[in-house]
């Protein structure tokens, strides 16, 4: 194998100098100059000079006896040296070198002997790790038999999903009347009315006679800008709210966050597109080296153009996968189940905090306390025919009602408690009443850490999917995970299950995922995140490896990015108001049975009470009663038997 750099200098009054980083040239390099290898230089130094990277060479003969350069390849690479020094970095290498031993390339040139050396490449050499798909390809096959050879070397590129390529052929193996002319052809899948079609056409011809092109312009343009109504296959598994169906007259509908986004870059890029979902009944999938399953799966074999669905950026899936830009930034979270929920009678405390209840409870205690205090002291105020007692004003003044008339001498005692209930406690406690009967149930249960959970002894469900996440972590002991055993389950069936607290534990899950659940099924059961149990990750589009589409797109969604549609779309998939206990109205909405109830049923009881002690001095009225007639009867009779006697 040979690689080394080439760090070229040439002076026009003496030749041509070549400088060497490693090793010395091979002596293929050196033959003499050859009418018909000028032309490779002009190509080089027309469009592979917009950014300043090497130029990679590369050489395959066929077979372990046929790797070396020929003698034509040799002077066609001595020429394009020479004439390009002045700018030009080289890495030279066989096609099969081991890729360790390769730099990726951008700028490719590529000497081959026949369409057997190319077969042989493509089968064995292009692979990811040293070719960039999208980058520019200049092929020089020194042996082709025919056009019809040359219509199967576009076909094999095509296959390989290499658009930026010139062939160039020597015309003089079949045209005789044009010996020594050499043609490039190049081809373009995505032309108006060509859709797919791979078939080679001219695009410069270079005659030895005068060695000069008959045109160099526009040899690699962007054939990605238009597509022409061409058709894409798209990869998706449902995830909401990123990719979801609906039946809108009897059509299946695609509707989501990231639907919008591959809708924008269709009108952008003038394309259609069909949507393809894994057959093996998995979701996102697990990626390996071969015979990998669900969406990724079909992606690494190359079964759609791009995909998405929630597919977050991961190492495993950046090695055999080709990640765009993210198209939105969201959080993996814990999904937390609610506390058993509040009844409305509990409700009831709810205004105030526990410090608050003893805070008024001191202050009643002290008012209580300076009433009896009068009372003992003088006796004959709690006699007074006008006033009423005083723990009895404490009373009504602390349900609510008004107090009487007032002595001058007790007006200050009655104007704290007025102050103190009717200003204070009542007006406070009743405007924090009416917010918590209206708020939810229930409330966030403390599952705000890791160790909260642990502590609780709840497991973590999760998909497959994301168990690489949460694999290495060591807050998550690997005993408590929970893998969903089904991939296509309904993440609104496992929503709703948290919500009523039977799945057991907290559920891993990105935060619009949840946020979308809660906007559309709040009503039914709030599901809550643990605070601090979640970590941001990007969320976009993945192509296989083999694509040229991956700048073209990446371009268009940071656009939609800057101009804020990306944020737009996202904001109609959630709604905080059950979370926030936020009102969908400015207007206050009506006091439903189950919000109220509480008071009610402290009505009853205090009702029942007052009928209790009613009851009880009714009994004690008529006991007494019966024991005073008993002892008026008794003296009378006792009177009587005196007189007699």
């Amino acid at each position: 194998m040979l690689l080394f750099c080439l760090m070229l200098w040439c002076t026009f009054a003496d030749g041509c100098t070549v400088e060497r980083c490693e090793e010395e040239m091979p002596p293929e390099f050196l033959q003499s100059e050859s009418t018909n290898t000028r032309f490779l230089a002009p190509i080089l130094r027309a469009h592979y000079r917009a950014l300043a990277l090497e130029v990679h060479f590369r050489s395959w003969n066929g077979n372990d006896t046929q790797r070396q350069l020929t003698p034509w390849q040799g002077e066609l690479i001595d020429d394009a040296l020479c004439r390009n020094a002045d700018w030009m970095i080289v890495s030279f290498a066989d096609l099969l070198a081991p890729a360790v031993q390769r730099r990726s390339a951008h700028y490719s040139v590529l000497l081959m002997l026949d369409y057997d050396a190319l077969c042989s490449w493509l089968q064995h050499g292009l692979d990811s790790g040293a070719y960039h798909f999208d980058g520019l390809y200049t092929i020089v096959i020194e042996q082709l038999a025919d056009r019809g050879q040359l219509h199967a070397v576009m076909r094999e590129l095509w296959n390989r999903q290499i658009i930026n390529v010139v062939v160039v052929v020597v015309l003089a193996r079949w045209e005789a009347d044009n010996r020594g002319e050499l043609v490039a052809y190049s081809y373009d899948p995505y032309a108006e009315g060509q859709c797919g079609n791979a078939a080679p056409y001219e695009i410069g011809r270079y005659a030895n006679n005068n060695g000069t092109w008959d045109r160099l312009a526009g040899w690699f343009p962007n054939r990605l800008t238009n597509l022409h109504g061409c058709s894409l296959t798209v990869g998706t598994v449902e995830v909401s709210p990123f990719s979801m169906i609906r039946t809108v007259d009897n059509r299946t509908v695609q509707y989501g966050l990231e639907v919008h986004i591959v809708d924008t870059l269709a009108t952008r890029l003038n394309f259609t597109f069909r949507y393809v979902r894994p057959t093996d009944g998995v979701k996102w999938g697990i990626l390996y080296a071969a015979n990998s399953t669900g969406l990724v799966g079909l992606l690494q074999r190359r079964g759609a153009d791009f995909g998405f669905g929630s597919l977050g950026f991961s190492l495993n899936r950046h090695t055999y996968l080709r990640m765009g830009v993210p198209n939105h930034m969201t959080q993996m979270i814990m999904g937390i189940p609610p506390k058993r929920p509040y009844t409305s009678f509990e409700k009831l405390f709810q205004p105030f905090a526990a410090d608050a209840w003893l805070c008024i409870a001191l202050g009643y205690a002290a008012f209580a306390l300076v009433a009896l205090a009068l009372v003992t002291v003088n006796r004959r105020l709690a006699r007074e025919p006008a006033l009423q007692h005083p723990l009895y004003q404490l009373w009504v003044l602390l349900m609510g009602g008004a107090v009487g008339w007032l002595r001058l001498d007790s007006t200050r005692l009655f104007l704290i408690g007025f102050i103190l209930n009717a200003l204070v406690i009542r007006t406070l406690f009743q405007a924090g009443l009416f917010q918590r009967l209206q708020s939810s149930a229930s409330l966030a249960s403390d599952l705000n850490t890791l160790e909260a959970i642990n502590r609780a002894g709840l497991y973590y469900n999760m998909f497959r999917a994301s168990l690489q996440f949460y694999r290495d972590n060591p807050s998550i002991p690997a005993s408590r995970i929970k893998l969903v055993p089904n991939d296509q389950r309904d993440w609104d069936d496992l929503f709703y299950e948290l919500s009523q607290d039977r799945l057991g534990g907290v559920m891993v899950s990105p935060l619009d995922c949840i946020a979308y659940y809660v906007k559309r099924r709040g009503k039914d059961g709030v599901v809550y995140v643990g605070k601090d149990t979640g970590f941001m990750y990007n969320l976009g589009f993945h192509y296989p490896k083999s694509t040229a589409l991956q700048q073209p797109f990446d371009g268009w969604i940071l656009r939609m990015h800057a101009a804020g549609l990306v944020h737009h779309w996202s904001e109609e998939y959630r709604d905080n108001r059950y979370w926030t206990n936020a009102k969908e109205d400015p207007e206050p909405a009506s006091l439903r049975w189950n919000q109220i109830s509480g008071g009610f049923y402290l009505c009853s009881a205090l009702m029942l009470l007052a009928t209790v002690v009613f009851l009880g001095e009714i009994v004690y009225f008529r006991l007494r009663t019966r024991r005073l007639l008993q002892r008026c009867c008794g003296r009378k009779t006792r009177t009587r038997r005196k007189k007699s006697v």
